[in-house]
């Protein structure tokens, strides 16, 4: 398989924050899609060759994360500083090391996106993909995709920046589009073009293409919905970020939302002054974390998370018995029972 060099990329520090991601792990969920829903639709052969458009999405993902990363201000990601921290902490006696970090992690996003384009062109050398095909999945990826994921992103950081009169969670609507924008979206591309692959056609009309596509979908939503429980019920180790980040940020979650709506108003005076308040105590955090149980805001998430699960299970119907099948449903049933 083709390597993408990266001798040419300088200076050094913008070299190791396009690189540095993915030294620390992670779960490559979104390539184990396209290559289960490839395998499901081609075979074997197909699950194997689809291995760079499997590279090429995680690629795309880890460069939103470092975007990601300096929009929401994360000092970490996977358990180690986030590019802009790390890069930053190189100059941190430097005056401007804070700017320069930011300039560096934004540029280095940039290479792993142009990586991750050039990396999914490798498939229209292969004997099993017709150009067309190739040509087709990358339009759904530089196309529609970034278009919806960048428009989440937006609408995610409107709500955290824009404040209304009072003190204001959103609404679950808006939260479950978020998540479909900034997480479903690109697990659909995910599901949707290792089918396209599988299948070898350029039609996003095909009946199984929509099908795998809605699956991917809904169990992005949920694997979202389950990120924002683990960020309360998890540890930092797990985790690999502060537990309670999510409260101090003022993150607007459906466990907010439903416990909000339930809280008295003395529990509502400890969640107006903790959530959002990057000063918050750590007595005031574990207070609200204890709201969020008593007051039903786990319990109306993971019951929103397991509806989607049923619902994407249900859309792979149209899909021929196979043990791909089977490996898809597995991994729609993690998605809300992970524990990092």
């Amino acid at each position: 398989m083709a390597s993408y060099p990266l001798n040419n990329v300088t200076p050094t520090e913008l070299r190791q924050g396009a690189t540095e991601y993915f030294s620390r792990g992670g779960k490559r969920l979104r390539p184990a899609f396209l290559s289960l829903c490839a395998g499901a639709m081609g075979g074997k052969e197909k699950e194997t060759a689809v291995i760079p458009a499997m590279v090429s999405v995680e690629l795309f993902h880890t460069f939103t994360l470092v975007h990601d990363d300096i929009i929401d201000n994360d000092d970490t990601r996977r358990g180690g500083k986030s590019v802009h921290v790390l890069v930053r902490d190189m100059f941190d006696k430097s005056s401007g090391a804070s700017d320069y970090g930011r300039d560096i992690a934004i540029l280095a996003g940039d290479v792993i996106h142009a990586m991750s384009v050039k990396m999914l062109l490798e498939c229209a050398k292969s004997h099993h993909f017709s150009p067309e095909t190739v040509i087709a999945v990358a339009e759904m990826l530089e196309g529609e995709c970034i278009n919806e994921l960048i428009s989440g992103e937006a609408l995610d950081t409107k709500l955290g920046v824009i404040k209304s009169e009072g003190f204001d969670t959103g609404d679950i609507e808006t939260t479950l589009e978020v998540m479909r924008q900034k997480t479903g979206v690109l697990f659909s591309y995910s599901a949707r073009a290792g089918a396209m692959l599988g299948l070898d056609t350029s039609s996003l009309e095909d009946k199984r293409v929509q099908a795998l596509g809605a699956f991917a979908n809904l169990s992005g939503i949920a694997f979202q919905i389950r990120d924002d429980i683990l960020g309360i019920t998890s540890d930092e180790k797990t985790l690999g970020k502060p537990i309670g980040s999510d409260i101090r940020e003022g993150k607007k979650t459906i466990i907010l939302q439903e416990a909000y709506k339930n809280a008295n108003l003395r529990e509502k005076a400890i969640i107006e002054r903790t959530v959002g308040n990057p000063d918050a105590s750590l007595s005031d955090v574990e207070e609200v974390k204890s709201i969020f149980k008593m007051r039903g805001g786990l319990e109306k998430a993971e019951s929103i998370a397991s509806e989607y699960i049923e619902k994407a299970k249900k859309a792979l119907e149209v899909i021929d018995n196979s043990e791909y099948k089977e490996l898809l449903c597995l991994a729609g049933e993690f998605m809300t029972a992970r524990k990092m």
